[in-house]
């Protein structure tokens, strides 16, 4: 529905890429896909004898597709079905398209974002904020932690107006031995493969 009105607005976003982690595919956020993704999944726990996580996949997954429903959601990233299991990360990424309030420009928002969020350059690479936060929630009986990780970048020719955000959310337990260590090199392997996105020439 957000890219149908888009349309609609005669916008167009422009093409663009990244490179993935070994086995991941861009996927549309479409209930069919979603649907297709929880067979898989269900199928994967059953071979592996972990039935008890399958409840807590549906709750992640739902909530997922309902957010990004909720936001301008362009795409989203996951490991494919012949994804190795060194590839199948507790994450999951996607792409949405952000907009400055009442057609003006992104500028105040970023301000807001560096002074309340603490949002930086990602590393060296300029044409990125970025800005993260941690959260701790039950589900299915379950206590999740998250690490919600944001990318945001101008669309080109927008006059800032328009950006696109990446949102990396993680999943994890705090409670766990070298829990920390591990959500910090998931963060940096997904700055890594940010920081080869490129807008795709015309």
């Amino acid at each position: 529905m957000a890219n149908l009105k888009a349309e609609l607005r005669g916008e167009i976003l422009p093409s663009f890429t990244l490179l993935l982690p070994l086995g991941w595919e861009r996927h549309e956020p479409s209930d069919v896909v979603r649907d297709e993704m929880l067979a898989s999944a269900k199928r994967r726990l059953m071979q592996a004898h972990r039935p008890d996580l399958y409840g807590q996949t549906v709750a992640l997954m739902k909530r997922l597709f309902s957010e990004m429903r909720r936001v301008e959601t362009v795409a989203f990233f996951a490991p494919g079905d012949s994804a190795p299991d060194s590839s199948r990360l507790p994450a999951t990424l996607t792409a949405s398209v952000r907009r400055g309030q009442n057609g003006e420009s992104l500028d105040n928002t970023i301000a807001g974002l560096i002074r309340r969020d603490g949002a930086t350059a990602l590393a060296d690479d300029k044409r990125f904020l970025r800005w993260e936060r941690d959260s701790i929630e039950r589900m299915e009986g379950t206590q999740v932690a998250t690490t919600t990780v944001v990318y945001l970048t101008p669309v080109p020719d927008t006059g800032r107006k328009r950006a696109l955000q990446f949102t990396l959310v993680i999943t994890h337990n705090p409670d766990e031995v070298g829990d920390e260590e591990f959500v910090s090199a998931l963060g940096a392997l997904f700055d890594a493969h940010l920081s080869t996105f490129s807008w795709s020439a015309a």
